[in-house]
C-alpha cells in the first residue's frame, strides 16, 4: 500500500448561517457533494486498486479464534479488588468510598441517591445527563440499602452510581442516540446487556448520559439532546461522541459512567476530561441493546476517576452474550498481575516516534517521554517502531465507520431533515463514496491487522499520543446549530481510530496538564489482552508526580458527607 492519502475535507470551520447554507448546497446541488467528496478521505482509496487480501469485517484475526477456542468460553468470575490496590485521592471519589461507606453502615445507598440526585439536577445547566427518574433512582437504592443492612452486597458495585450513553437502552427510557426523533414515545422494553450485567451487579442505574447525534464526531455539539460543557472549563467540548458520560464523571456526579468507541468516542472525552478510559477488544463487550450505528468498529467502554472503577465496571460488563455472536470468540477476562506495579521486567513498550511529530501540543510528548523515563527505571525495555500505512488505514476507518453510520442514518428518510447540520453534511458527502471503495477499506484492514499481529508479536505495548489537541473551545455561534470543523476532528481520531480499525484494546490514562486543560497518553495491546493495559494504566496511576486536579465544576463534596443527626 503506497501513495498519498492525506486529502482532507477541504472546509473551514463551519458554524451559524453558514453552515445551514453548506448543507444547503450540498443537498440540492449533487455536483457540489461530488466535489468536495473528491477531496475527502472518503475517495482517498480509489487510486488503491492494487490492494489484495479478503476484506475483514470483524477484526479479529484467525489466529485469536483459534487460540480462544482451546479455552472454555464462559463468562468469568467478577473479581474482587483487595484494599493493596487501591489508589486514595482527595480529586474525585472511587466506588471504593461509596462501599466502604455503606458497609460501615455510616450512609445508605438511599441517603446517598437523594444527594446525588440533587446533584444531577444541579448539573443540567451543564448538560451533561437527562434528567433522572428521580422514583426510580430511590427504588434502586432503597434495594440496595436492604442488601448492606444483610450484609449481602451483590459485587463492591453494589449501590454505586453510573450514567450511560444515550445509544444504550436502559428500561423505561428513551434510547435517542443524541437525535430528536428517534424511538420517540417508544421507552426501551429492555436493559441493553452492559447495562442489564451492571444491574445486576447492584449499579444504580441514574440514566442517560448527552452524545453526538449518533456518534458522528468528536465533540458532542448537539442542539437537539444538549451538549455537555467540559467540567475543567465550560467554553471547552468534554469530548465525544461519548461527551456526557466523561462530563458526568468528571464533574462528580458518578464515579463511572458507559460510552461507546468508534474511532475514539471513549478515549478522546476522557482524554479531554482527565480521565481513564478503556477501548476494549472487538467483541470482548457485548452490543445487544445499543443502537449499533457502526457495529463493525465500535464497542462499548468504561470511563472511571480510577483504574480500579474502570477495571471493575469492565470485569462485570464484558464476557460472552449469545444475543451477540461477536462475543462468543473470547478467553474469560482476568486481573492477572495488575497487582504487579513495582516491576516492569520483561515487558517490551514501543514508541513511534512519527506519531509524535503530529502533536500539536508539545506537551502531550513530553508526558509520554516522562512515563518511558518511569517505565526504564522499573526494568521495562523501550523500542522505536514504525507503523506503516498510517495513512491509508485512517482513511481506510474514516470511510469505514462513517459508511455504516450513513447507512444507518439513511435507514429514517422521513427524518433526513431533523437530523442536525452535521449528521446531514456527513450523509451527502459519504453518499457520493462507492462501495467499491468501502470494500478496499476491508482490505486495507485485514492487511493492517497482520501487520499488528506481527508487532504486538515483538512488543507487550504500544505508548502513543491519544489525540493531537486538547479539549476544543467552542467556536462562538457552535452551540445553537452545531459545527463542521474537518481539521479538528482529523486531529482528534487521527492516534486513536487504529485500535478500532484492528479490533485491538486501548487505554486512556491522565498524565497531568497543559494550560489548565487535561492531557493524557495511550496505550495499545494485544487483543484480548486488557489486563496488561490496566496494569500499566494502574502503574501510571501510583507514578510520581502526576497531578490530578478537581475540576472547576464538582458535584461530588457533598455526596459521601456524614449523616446529620
Amino acid at each position: 500500500m503506497t501513495g498519498p492519502t492525506e486529502n482532507k475535507i477541504a472546509t473551514p470551520v463551519l458554524v451559524g448561517q453558514p453552515l445551514l447554507d453548506f448543507v444547503k448546497a450540498l443537498e440540492e446541488q449533487p455536483g457540489f457533494a461530488a466535489q468536495l467528496s473528491q477531496n475527502s478521505l472518503f475517495t482517498a482509496l480509489q487510486n488503491h486498486r492494487d490492494l489484495k487480501g479478503s476484506p475483514v469485517t470483524i477484526p479479529i484475526p484467525f489466529s485469536q479464534m483459534a487460540r480462544v477456542s482451546e479455552t472454555p468460553n464462559t463468562k468469568a468470575e467478577v473479581p474482587r479488588l483487595d484494599h493493596k490496590t487501591r489508589s486514595v485521592s482527595s480529586t474525585f471519589l472511587s466506588f471504593w468510598d461509596y462501599h466502604e461507606k455503606y458497609l460501615s453502615q455510616e450512609l445508605t445507598p438511599t441517603q446517598v441517591a437523594t444527594r446525588v440526585i440533587e446533584s444531577a439536577e444541579a448539573s443540567q445547566e451543564h448538560e451533561w445527563i437527562q434528567p433522572v427518574d428521580k422514583e426510580d433512582v430511590l427504588r434502586q437504592a432503597a434495594a440496595s440499602t436492604e442488601r448492606y443492612q444483610k450484609n449481602q452486597p451483590k459485587s463492591q458495585l453494589d449501590g454505586v452510581f453510573m450514567v450511560f450513553k444515550e445509544d444504550q437502552n436502559i428500561q423505561g427510557r428513551v434510547n435517542s442516540s443524541g437525535t430528536s426523533f428517534l424511538n420517540k414515545g417508544n421507552p426501551a422494553t429492555y436493559d441493553s446487556t452492559p447495562i442489564h450485567n451492571l444491574r445486576e451487579a447492584g449499579v444504580i442505574i441514574l440514566g442517560h448520559s448527552r452524545m453526538q447525534e449518533i456518534g458522528w464526531d468528536t465533540f458532542s455539539i448537539n442542539p437537539n439532546s444538549g451538549t455537555p460543557k467540559n467540567p475543567y472549563q465550560l467554553t471547552s467540548s468534554s469530548g465525544g461522541s461519548s461527551g456526557g458520560s466523561a462530563a458526568a464523571v468528571a464533574g462528580g456526579l458518578v464515579p463511572i459512567s458507559l460510552g461507546g468507541d468508534g474511532g475514539g468516542s471513549v478515549r478522546i472525552p476522557a482524554s479531554f476530561c482527565g480521565l481513564y478510559g478503556l477501548k476494549p477488544t472487538a467483541g470482548r463487550v457485548s452490543g445487544y441493546g445499543g443502537s449499533e450505528v457502526s457495529t463493525s468498529v465500535g464497542v462499548v467502554g468504561p470511563i472511571a476517576t480510577t483504574v480500579d472503577d474502570l477495571a471493575l465496571s469492565f470485569s462485570i460488563i464484558s464476557g460472552p452474550d449469545e444475543k451477540d455472536p461477536k462475543t462468543l470468540v473470547q478467553p474469560p477476562f482476568t486481573l492477572t498481575d495488575y497487582h504487579k506495579t513495582d516491576s516492569l521486567e520483561g515487558i517490551t513498550i514501543a514508541v513511534v516516534p512519527e506519531w509524535n511529530k503530529e502533536v500539536e501540543v508539545p506537551a502531550m510528548v513530553d508526558h509520554i517521554t516522562s512515563f518511558v523515563e518511569h517505565f526504564k527505571s522499573l526494568g521495562a525495555t523501550i523500542v522505536e517502531i514504525d507503523i506503516k500505512n498510517s495513512e491509508i488505514a485512517r482513511a481506510a476507518h474514516s470511510l469505514t465507520i462513517s459508511s455504516e453510520m450513513n447507512s444507518f442514518a439513511r435507514r429514517f428518510p422521513e427524518h433526513r431533515t431533523d437530523f442536525l447540520p452535521y449528521t446531514r453534511a456527513m450523509m451527502s458527502l459519504v453518499n457520493e463514496s462507492k462501495t467499491s471503495d468501502y470494500v478496499r477499506a476491508q482490505q486495507v484492514r485485514g492487511a493492517m491487522m497482520t501487520q499488528m499481529e506481527d508487532i504486538f508479536g515483538k512488543v507487550d505495548l504500544i505508548i502513543t499520543p491519544v489525540t493531537s489537541i486538547q479539549a476544543l473551545d467552542f467556536p462562538e455561534g457552535s452551540l445553537e446549530n452545531g459545527m463542521i470543523d474537518a481539521t479538528s476532528t482529523s486531529n482528534c481520531v487521527k492516534f486513536a481510530s487504529l485500535a478500532n480499525f484492528t479490533g485491538i484494546p486501548a487505554i486512556n490514562v491522565p498524565s497531568g496538564f497543559n494550560n489548565d486543560k487535561p492531557v493524557s497518553v495511550h496505550f495499545m495491546a494485544n487483543w484480548y489482552n486488557e489486563s496488561l493495559l490496566l496494569r500499566v494504566a494502574k502503574i501510571c496511576e501510583l507514578a510520581p508526580g502526576i497531578e490530578r486536579r478537581k475540576p472547576k465544576v464538582s458535584y461530588s463534596s457533598r455526596h459521601l458527607e456524614p449523616a446529620s443527626i
